[in-house]
Parts: structure tokens; C-alpha cells; sequence
């Protein structure tokens, strides 16, 4: 008996250490598994981001917008004068001007001092390669760090974004509003106090970079409020019985009840405050109320309504993240703030811009969700797919040739476009006439490179400082300039204009209504012409009005 007690305890001995053996071996073969998908998402990341910032290259436009050219100048005005509240540029005496966006012009006008327009061109390359690395951040939290659609959400931001990525203070407010997004996200996740502060910070910094897009800063928070009532709406009302319709809706929407949310609500209300911590006065609290109610919004083309032909590309996404939607769970804060975008954008162009950049990360996380309620591991397919040597090389051979592609289409381009702006009249004016005299005017889409070239303008791109809401003057700058052709005359004597430079076609073959006037009219002598731009010089003796209807 007791020798086969001794053989049993010698057999479960004998079982145990296999066993041990067998666990040991599972253990480190999980442990290298860990290490390996570990080192695959290491190179995922630093292959992903070294990927599209060799793509982001070639997205930023080196021809440079019309409102780049006030930047510099006000930049430098900033510098050497302050702020001061009033405008330097235009011949109008005593206008009041806002800087909307104050440090973002000094910035630019820095890099101007360093470079030219070359350090402009590759500070908005670098900012938007930031912009990119923070939506790709963005993707990673959302989507619980699906890594292959954090990549493909950030890919179609790019596409969507690129187009707007030139020197303009927008730029920067892009990455300032994904960083809001990512930090909102991070402190309902984790908790941490330390991105409400980053929260206010961004508050503080749109503020002082670009004045007009704060009111969006606290248009980000709502999707997230929403959500949050939501779900106490519901959590309060009492289901007798589950019917169809009621089990469809807990299938298909995600409420989340975050008590963390009282938070973010505090924050945001905290942020007002931050609208007082900048040189511009009331401007943060006035700006957007006061465009609103300015005739901008019905000449500007970016403040005008939204049509398919001006971004099919942004619209498609917008839609396809909503079919998404139907296929899969959504979270009830990524709806809320893809409608909520996609009725600005509609009801305003400037808006695009934002349905692009923050629209795409609720296309990541509605994406990832809906390969989750398939059990598709789209992650495991990527890294087996980039882990073969030729398609990891092909991925980078063909973003450096489409890249260097549009980099050298871009390189090709002048930074001022002679075709969009009067680079030779220009030169023509500073060489024959003083311009401390002359009252030209001029059109809105180049009055920013005439002052860039120190001649005062009638009118330039920074739209509001024109109407009367701002202006507080009795008569309207900007409608006298965008209904000259009824009344020229009577307009140019009551604004003692001197010259007149003007564009002598409207797209490729109409010719310019005012141009049309100003050619069969003997009181106005042409001093300079060329394929696209004539300068008229008015004859001094005229004192008498001729007005066309």
C-alpha cells in the first residue's frame, strides 16, 4: 500500500513539473507574442508618422493666399508700434482695426525676417505635419488604439485638410481644435486634471492666434454635453416593456453616462474668462457677433452657403461617416457633432475646414466600432501586410514619388502670382508715383499685397475692418466698393480717389464691369496695362459726376 502511495505522489510530481514546464513555456511564448505586436505597433507608429509628414510635404501650397501679405505687415507694425486698436494700411482715416489675430501676424512676420516667403512655406508645412500627428493621436484614443484606422482616418484628414493649409492663422486653430478634441477625450477616459488646464490653455492661446474661431472652441464641448443629458434622460424614464424600436436604439447608440462630464462643463464655462486675457479688449466677446451682423457674410465667398462643387470630396466623408453609423454601434457624441458640422458647413464655408479636420476623427472611431461588431482584426491584417520587406518599401516609394510629385507641381508656382496679383503695376507705382499722395482704388482680393508693398489701400481681404458695424463710420466701405459700377464717379470723388487698379477680366473671358466703365470714360487716363491688370490716374481738372445705371 504504501509503495503505491510513493508511486502516485513520484506520477503527480512527475505531472506537475510538465505542467510547470508547459505554463512557463505558454508564458514566455505569450510574453514574446506581447513583445512582438508591442514592437510591430512601435514600427507602425514611427513608420505611419514618417509617412505622412513626407506626404504633408507636398499638400501646402507655396503660392501664397492674399490675407498672408497684411500678416507680415501688421506682424511688423505689432513689434515696432503695439497694438494700438487702429488701422495703418488704408487711406480711410480713423478705422478702427481688432487684430484678430495678433500673435499669429507676428509670428508669420518673424519668419518673414528669418527667410522670406521660404520660411512662411515651411512653417505652414511643419504646422500642419503637427496638425496631423495630433489628429493621428486623436484616432489612436478614439478608437481604443486601432492603429490600421487611426492611420486611415488620419490619411483622409490630410486629403480633406490639405487644401486648406496655406499661411493662415486657420492653420494653427486646426491644430489647437484637435488638440481640444484629443485632451476632452484623454480627461474622460483617464480623469487627470491636467488636461482641463490644457484645456484652458488652448482657450487662452485661440484667443490671441485667431480671435474669430474661439466661439468653435466652445461648439466642441456641446457634442459631449449632449451626450451626457442624454443619457440621464434616459436613464430616468421607466420601460415597462422593451419593443423593437427601443431594443434597435440600445443596439445602434452608445450612451455614456461620464460623471466626469461636470467637469468639462466647469472648463468650459472657466474658459470665458480666458476671452479677457488678451491685449484686444472686448474683441473676443464682440467679433463674431459683430461679422455676423455685417454684409461680409453675403460677399466673402468663405462666410457664403455651402455647394457640392466646392468640396465633394469633405461632403462624402461626412456622408459616408453617417452610413457608417448605420451598419454598427455609434456613440451618441460623434452624431451629435457630425450633424452639428455638417449644418454649419451648410450653412457657411468656413466651416469646411472644421468639418474636415474633426469630422474625420468621428469617421475613425465610428469605423473602428463598426469592424468591432464584425470581429474583424483589421490590425493583424495591416502589420502582416507592412511586415513584408517589399510592401514596407513600395508604401514609402510611393508617397516620396507622389509627394515629390506635388512638391515640384508647388515649386514650379511663383509665390506671388502674377496672374492674381499686380506684381508689375506695382513696381510701375512705387517707380512714378508717391504714394503718400495718391488714393488708389483697388481690388479686395490684392488690397493685401498693395500694403504689403507700403501703398495704403481702399479696401484689402481683412473684410470686417470695412463695414460699418466696425468701422462705426455712417457710410459702408465695403458695399460702396462691391456696387462701384452704379455710381462710380459720385463714389470716387466722395473717396477723392487719385488712380484706379483694377483686374481687366472676371475669370477667362468676361471683362471686368468696372473696367468696361472706366475704358469708354475720358476723364480717366490709362498709366499702365498689362494681360490682366490696368492702373487708371484721374484727370485732375473733373468735378462733375457721371453716373451709369
Amino acid at each position: 500500500m504504501k509503495k503505491s502511495t510513493n508511486k502516485s505522489d513520484r506520477n503527480k510530481k512527475i505531472q506537475n513539473k510538465k505542467k510547470d514546464i508547459i505554463d512557463k513555456k505558454m508564458m514566455k511564448m505569450e510574453e514574446e507574442n506581447k513583445r512582438l505586436l508591442a514592437k510591430k505597433r512601435r514600427n507602425f507608429v514611427l513608420f505611419f508618422l514618417i509617412w505622412i509628414s513626407i506626404f504633408a510635404i507636398g499638400l501646402v501650397r507655396k503660392t501664397l493666399q492674399n490675407d498672408t501679405f497684411y500678416t507680415i505687415e501688421i506682424g511688423e507694425l505689432i513689434l515696432n508700434n503695439g497694438i494700438d486698436m487702429l488701422d495703418h494700411f488704408s487711406f480711410h482715416s480713423n478705422l478702427a482695426y481688432t487684430y484678430p489675430h495678433w500673435l499669429y501676424d507676428v509670428f508669420i512676420y518673424l519668419c518673414y525676417m528669418i527667410g522670406g516667403y521660404t520660411a512662411i512655406h515651411i512653417s505652414s508645412i511643419l504646422i500642419l505635419i503637427l496638425v496631423l500627428f495630433a489628429v493621428f493621436k486623436t484616432n489612436m484614443v478614439v478608437t481604443d488604439n486601432n492603429y490600421s484606422v487611426s492611420g486611415f482616418a488620419t490619411i483622409v484628414c490630410a486629403l480633406a485638410v490639405g487644401g486648406f493649409a496655406t499661411a493662415r492663422a486657420q492653420l494653427v486653430s486646426f491644430l489647437i481644435f484637435a488638440l481640444e478634441v484629443l485632451f476632452i477625450e484623454l480627461f474622460l477616459r483617464d480623469g487627470k486634471k491636467r488636461y482641463l488646464f490644457g484645456l484652458l490653455i488652448l482657450s487662452l492661446l485661440i484667443c490671441n492666434i485667431h480671435v474669430a474661431t474661439w466661439p468653435f472652441y466652445f461648439i466642441v464641448y456641446l457634442p459631449y454635453l449632449g451626450e451626457f443629458v442624454a443619457s440621464w434622460i434616459v436613464s430616468k424614464i421607466k420601460i415597462k416593456k422593451e419593443t423593437k424600436f427601443i431594443r434597435f436604439l440600445k443596439a445602434k447608440f452608445v450612451l455614456e453616462k461620464n460623471k466626469r462630464v461636470g467637469y468639462l462643463f466647469i472648463t468650459m464655462l472657466l474658459s470665458i474668462l480666458t476671452g479677457f486675457m488678451t491685449p484686444l479688449g472686448d474683441t473676443p466677446f464682440t467679433y463674431s457677433i459683430n461679422m455676423i451682423m455685417s454684409n461680409a457674410q453675403e460677399y466673402v465667398k468663405e462666410h457664403q452657403r455651402l455647394g457640392w462643387a466646392e468640396s465633394p470630396f469633405t461632403i462624402i466623408i461626412a456622408f459616408e461617416t453617417i452610413f457608417l453609423a448605420l451598419f454598427s454601434k455609434v456613440k451618441l457624441r460623434d452624431l451629435f457633432m457630425m450633424c452639428g458640422l455638417v449644418l454649419m458647413s451648410i450653412l457657411s464655408l468656413r466651416h469646411l475646414s472644421l468639418l474636415a479636420l474633426i469630422g474625420t476623427i468621428c469617421f475613425a472611431r465610428i469605423f473602428s466600432m463598426f469592424f468591432e461588431s464584425f470581429e474583424v482584426k483589421n490590425d493583424d491584417m495591416v502589420f502582416s501586410f507592412l511586415g513584408k520587406k517589399i510592401v514596407f518599401v513600395l508604401c514609402f516609394v510611393f508617397v516620396i514619388v507622389v509627394s515629390s510629385l506635388m512638391l515640384n507641381h508647388q515649386l514650379k508656382n511663383e509665390f506671388v502670382a502674377s496672374d492674381l496679383y499686380p506684381v508689375e503695376a506695382v513696381k510701375y507705382i512705387k517707380e512714378n508715383i508717391d504714394v503718400k499722395e495718391m488714393r488708389i482704388f483697388n481690388e479686395y482680393n490684392f488690397g493685401s499685397y498693395l500694403l504689403h508693398h507700403d501703398i495704403p489701400v481702399f479696401i484689402d481681404s481683412r473684410a470686417e475692418l470695412y463695414t460699418s458695424e466696425y468701422s462705426g463710420f455712417d457710410y459702408d466701405i465695403f458695399d460702396d466698393y462691391f456696387y462701384i459700377t452704379n455710381n462710380y464717379s459720385e463714389k470716387f470723388d466722395f473717396y477723392d480717389i487719385t488712380h484706379v487698379l483694377i483686374y481687366k477680366k472676371i475669370g477667362d473671358d468676361q471683362l471686368s464691369p468696372l473696367y468696361v466703365l472706366l475704358d469708354k470714360d475720358s476723364n480717366y487716363k490709362t498709366l499702365y496695362e498689362d494681360d490682366n491688370f490696368i492702373l487708371y490716374e484721374k484727370n485732375k481738372e473733373v468735378s462733375y459726376y457721371v453716373t451709369y445705371n
